[in-house]
């Protein structure tokens, strides 16, 4: 078995939008961090319904948020990583990839 990567729902999201550590953002995305005690990143995804109706597109994003963030997993810093999902998202796969590329790559950069 792997080492699981997300953020348990029971822990929830409430302690990292109420103070992240660092925060980034690109054209649709906004990605929140805080220092974790468990040694190792995790990631959740929050994607509102209101916003992308079909949960298929909803799933789409969120696996394309998630492998970006797999890929990067070994170099990202022992944090909690929320991403959300702006508004009027595109349809195209090179879009979504370009930015989710680009949040980590931001993410890798910083030293907090």
């Amino acid at each position: 078995m792997g080492v699981k990567h997300s953020i348990p729902s029971s822990e929830g999201f409430d302690e990292i939008f109420a103070k992240p550590d660092f925060k980034t953002h690109s054209k649709h995305f906004l990605l929140l961090a805080k220092k974790n005690i468990h040694g190792r990143p995790r990631i959740g995804v929050a994607v509102r319904k209101k916003d992308i109706k079909l949960a298929v597109n909803r799933n789409k994003i969120k696996r394309k948020i998630k492998g970006g963030f797999l890929a990067n997993a070994l170099n990202l810093s022992a944090a909690d990583y929320v991403v959300l999902v702006k508004k009027n998202i595109p349809e195209m796969n090179k879009v979504i990839t370009e930015e989710i590329n680009e949040i980590w790559t931001k993410c890798l950069g910083e030293s907090w």
